[in-house]
């Protein structure tokens, strides 16, 4: 019992701060644009976790003793998701205040996250044959695979400039 009057006690306040505006109050083309936008956001947190799958299975046909090499590159394609997921937690806090910067912001950063970790799978992917091969050590493996990295980081600072 004491312990759940300490905790309406602290979070009482917290809680009757929540003067948010319902989304359901904004126009109808705003709720649109925050949905699509939303969509956009998800394709960019799971095609991190779609394009992992990618460059995991080539971590997967690698030597037993060439794997501690190949392992950055295979797990650098689930990034991101992470970046994605950030911005849309922003999105969420902001979506009623500034619905247009919210929806921009979703777009601005899920589709560079899309579409940079296809790159960075398929050369994680490749990296990791040529490290199997012999033909590319881990070093030369990690900046090819960091590459594509830019454009999703690119997307990510975009999404804060525009949320700001």
């Amino acid at each position: 019992m004491k312990r759940l009057v300490l905790f309406f006690l602290f979070c009482g306040p917290l809680m009757a701060q929540n003067t948010a505006p319902d989304p359901s109050t904004l126009a109808v083309h705003h709720q649109v644009m925050l949905f699509i936008s939303f969509i956009v956001i998800g394709i960019g947190i799971l095609s991190s976790g779609y394009a992992l799958s990618f460059s995991l299975s080539a971590y997967a046909a690698c030597e037993r003793d060439t794997r501690g090499k190949a392992f950055i590159p295979a797990v650098m394609a689930g990034s991101q998701g992470l970046y994605s997921f950030a911005i849309a937690f922003l999105m969420i806090g902001n979506m009623t205040t500034s619905p247009f910067k919210t929806a921009l912001a979703g777009v601005i950063c899920g589709l560079p996250c899309l579409f940079s970790s296809y790159g960075q799978a398929k050369t994680g992917a490749a990296c990791i044959k040529s490290i199997n091969n012999g033909q590319m050590d881990q070093g030369q493996a990690l900046l090819a695979t960091g590459v594509p990295e830019l454009y999703a980081l690119a997307g990510l600072g975009g999404a804060f400039l525009v949320m700001l």
